[in-house]
């Protein structure tokens, strides 16, 4: 392969290829070359890719200080903002895509040497007027300031060549450029008439065999693919095997997934080593990467608050603080249950500093306390390179990236970024003073554009675009995607530039004609570039049937290939998949084991006993989603919170009964002031809003709560929440109540406030269905004469209960003592280790335990 490589290089020879990928397989082969000619040492090669070496031409140009200072392409995309806004004025909505839109028509309009005055003539709608505009103040601000861009680096090195003050020497070797500009075509012949040799690679040209495959759909196709080049190293380990696929671009995930699922099934559960068997040419963008994108949202937090699944997202991260995320759990899931609202650092802080939570999360908590000082203390304005000290020093305070060893990824990601800090400093040149919201908001720009691909040890199989293929060579190739509605791929013309100079300078894509004559060519080239060729298409896409492209007839030399799709590798797993029942027993509860969840566990193990062995015995929680508004939970402890309060001085009936409108008044604004005040301090206004909406439904229902209560018969409220022990054996439960009122007989009355839907107490056979109470009651020495739930709603206030002033006093004891022998026959299977799967229950109830309890695989094998 690649056999002209020694000879181009041959006496200070230079190759300049049209993409960096390119240029790094041929460095490589290169130094494959001189291994198998015997050599030890040699001249590292000048091997670069176009823009790197007319980086190089310029930098060789004399003399320096005279020529343009060179401008990157984030500077070049901040004075593009820079004139479009002048166009624009306030109607910038979209300027982000605008700006890149205007920037590829400037680099095509720069490759094909087209005078700006011909563009401001072209003009034929709005949109390329205002571009037309827009390059010409662009253009002026360059030649004012002196400053040249990535586009005009070719113009530069042309004049610089043709006036003789830069002299490249040696023969010139130019490799994969499928579509030739006339810039580039000026450069060569202006080489060319100093007496340089400028010439192209030699075309490889095959006598190769290439095959047809129909698949089924495209990830049957992939996978196909994948298993393929499998075959093909396992044949030849020192094969060389690329799958080339038209939309990475767009897909790159969902591709590379189906093609690693074909070369190395189940590489999900190996080491990194299977992972990079497949090399993909097309990175991501540097802002989708976990780690930076950890990074862009504390940074952000600098300059705006942020809403609570931000601030969940760094707490769970362990990019982030010293020790591990577990230890910042239970702060997290007390996050998730406060209504969502935008956290500033010190409202974070001041919630949950002197919280038990708060202790686990200590060193977080205290580097973010310092992160607050820093964002009180951040300059008003600075230079981008202050603000990039700044991001590092933040990024460091808070122990970015973490404690743990970096791999090499990592690495490269980390360093990755750290040139992106180099390259945003350098945009003083463009932006000398910015304020930091701008300065974050560009740095987040910036990251989001960037499209960073770690270098890997050399991969096995080369997953590319078909133009990313251009001049490379292959023992073996797969082209997928051929099909009449993917090849020829759509054409890229700019909307920026009118039709008619499109066509009157040819550029790409300017007619359909033009579009298949390039499909046309690279098809040729890439079926040309291996030995073995495999063209593959899908039958159906989106339900749509699909047909070869006709421009594959010309080149397919053999009948219908049959490559094998090896199917979904979890699929194969499910015959050697046994079930094998653990001789593991749940052990009985002992002395001083600590059973959490109060009387809900032994309802729990009425209903469901596992339920009540995980959430009870192994203290397991359930994984809330982000509170929005105000939760169902916050409206229910608001509630209880103020009837708390309202009751504190534990009035009798006839003292509720004697409270004068007045006194109500002044008694529910208190109830509703202890109630509020902690959640309203740490609020935004939007949430502020929402608590001032439910303390005036609050206060409607205190108000129409009194007036139910003063109504029932004389009690006197013993206690408000109070505590209660059960214990039955080994079982020990800590029980809280809401409330106790005393009668004159010296019996009590326990009552439970509900906040959610209607609950009832009994069911019509006298059977409880909420035990919480009859627990209550087996837990207090002092005679139970009624238990009742009150249903505290906007529908309705109303007691639910059984004994005293609610069911038969003569029914009552019997009817306590049955439910009492309940619970304790419920206290027993839970000590001995019950753990019975309810199979009657439904999927509904069953579904937050199902893939612990395999609910769903016991209850199909009962039927």
């Amino acid at each position: 392969m690649y056999d002209w490589l020694a000879e181009s290089l041959h006496t200070s020879g230079t190759v300049v290829t049209a993409n960096r990928r390119l240029a790094r397989v041929l460095r490589d082969e290169y130094g494959a070359q001189q291994l198998r000619a015997g050599a030890t040492a040699w001249q590292t090669p000048a091997i670069m890719a176009w823009q790197d070496w007319l980086v190089t031409v310029s930098d060789s140009a004399e003399p320096q200080d005279v020529l343009p200072t060179r401008i990157n392409t984030h500077q070049s995309q901040w004075l593009w903002e820079r004139c479009l806004r002048k166009e624009l004025g306030e109607a910038d909505v979209g300027i982000a895509n605008l700006v890149r839109q205007s920037r590829d028509a400037w680099q095509r309009l720069a490759d094909w040497q087209v005078p700006i005055r011909e563009l401001v003539r072209s003009v034929q709608n709005h949109d390329q007027r205002l571009f037309a505009a827009a390059a010409g103040r662009y253009l002026g601000l360059l030649q004012r300031e002196n400053m040249v861009d990535g586009a005009g680096l070719s113009d530069l090195v042309l004049k610089l060549i043709l006036t003789g003050q830069a002299r490249p020497s040696g023969r010139h070797t130019f490799a994969g450029f499928d579509r030739q500009r006339p810039v580039n075509i000026a450069i060569q012949e202006a080489l060319t008439a100093t007496g340089v040799v400028a010439e192209f690679a030699p075309h490889r040209s095959l006598n190769n065999e290439c095959s047809l495959q129909a698949c089924e759909n495209d990830a049957v196709e992939l996978r196909a693919a994948g298993a393929w080049a499998r075959r093909c190293i396992e044949k030849n380990p020192e094969a060389k095997v690329a799958i080339i696929a038209g939309q990475l671009d767009s897909d790159a995930e969902r591709i590379t997934r189906l093609v690693r699922d074909g070369v190395t099934p189940g590489w999900q559960h190996g080491s990194n080593d299977l992972l990079n068997t497949v090399n993909v040419s097309y990175g991501r963008r540097l802002s989708e990467y976990p780690a930076i994108a950890v990074a862009l949202t504390l940074l952000c937090w600098l300059v705006r608050d942020i809403p609570s699944m931000d601030v969940s997202l760094l707490l769970r991260s362990p990019l982030l603080a010293a020790g591990s995320p577990e230890e910042r759990s239970q702060l997290e899931l007390k996050l998730r249950r406060l209504p969502d609202r935008r956290w500033s650092p010190s409202m974070i802080t001041a919630e949950f500093r002197t919280r038990e939570d708060g202790r686990d999360a200590g060193d977080w908590l205290t580097r973010l306390a310092a992160f607050s000082k820093r964002r009180r203390e951040l300059a008003g304005t600075a230079s981008p390179a202050e603000w990039a000290i700044c991001v590092d020093e933040t990024l460091l305070a808070f122990n970015w990236p973490g404690d743990g060893p970096l791999g090499s990824m990592d690495f490269q990601l980390v360093n990755r970024w750290r040139e992106l800090l180099n390259e945003f400093a350098r945009l003083a040149l463009v932006s000398p003073k910015m304020g930091a919201g701008t300065a974050l908001a560009r740095l987040e720009l910036l990251a989001g554009e960037t499209v960073f691909q770690p270098e890997s040890a050399q991969a096995l199989v080369q997953l590319i675009g078909p133009l990313e293929a251009s001049g490379s060579q292959f023992d073996a190739l797969w082209l997928s995607g051929m099909s009449t509605a993917h090849w020829p791929p759509p054409g890229t013309s700019s909307a920026l530039i009118s039709r008619k100079l499109q066509e009157k300078y040819a550029m790409p894509d300017c007619t359909p004609d033009d579009t298949m004559r390039y499909a046309e060519g690279l098809l040729t080239r890439l079926v040309e570039s291996a030995d073995e060729v495999v063209c593959s298409y899908a039958l159906s896409e989106d339900d749509a049937e699909q047909t070869p492209s006709d421009l594959l007839l010309p080149h397919v030399t053999s009948k219908l290939s049959s490559h094998p799709d090896p199917g979904l590798h979890a699929a194969t797993l499910i015959a050697a998949a046994t079930t094998k029942p653990a001789a593991d027993q749940v052990p009985a509860v002992t002395a001083g084991e600590r059973i959490s969840g109060g009387a809900a566990t032994l309802q729990r193990q009425l209903k469901d006993p596992v339920s009540a062995f995980v959430h009870g015995r192994l203290n397991g929680k359930v994984i809330y989603p982000q509170a929005v508004g105000i939760p169902a939970l916050l409206r229910g402890n608001l509630i209880h919170d103020a009837l708390y309060k309202l009751y504190i001085d534990l009035p009798s009936s006839s003292d509720i009964r004697g409270w004068s409108d007045g006194d109500v008044g002044a008694r529910i604004a208190v109830a509703l002031d202890f109630a509020f005040v902690r959640h309203e301090r740490n609020s935004d206004a939007v949430l502020q809003q929402l608590l001032q909406l439910e303390r005036q439904r609050i206060s409607g229902l205190l108000r129409e709560f009194v007036v139910v209560d003063s109504s029932r018969g004389d009690f006197q409220i013993a206690s408000v929440e109070g505590r209660f022990e059960f214990v039955a054996g080994h079982v020990r439960l800590p029980l809280r109540f809401d409330r106790l009122d005393s009668f004159d007989d010296d019996s009590i009355a326990i009552l439970d406030y509900k906040t959610g839907a209607r609950k009832r107490l009994l069911n019509r056979e006298h059977d409880a269905q909420e035990i919480q109470l009859f627990v209550y009651a087996a837990a207090t020495d002092a005679p139970v004469s009624a238990l009742a739930l009150v249903n505290v709603d906007s529908r309705e206030i109303s007691f639910d209960g059984a004994g005293r002033g609610y069911t038969d006093l003569d029914e009552w004891p019997g009817l306590l003592q049955r439910i009492t022998q309940q619970v304790d026959a419920a206290c027993k299977d839970m000590a001995r280790g019950d753990v019975r799967i309810n199979i009657e229950q439904g999927a509904q109830n069953a579904r937050s335990l199902s893939l612990l309890t395999r609910y769903s695989e016991l209850r199909r094998d009962q039927r």
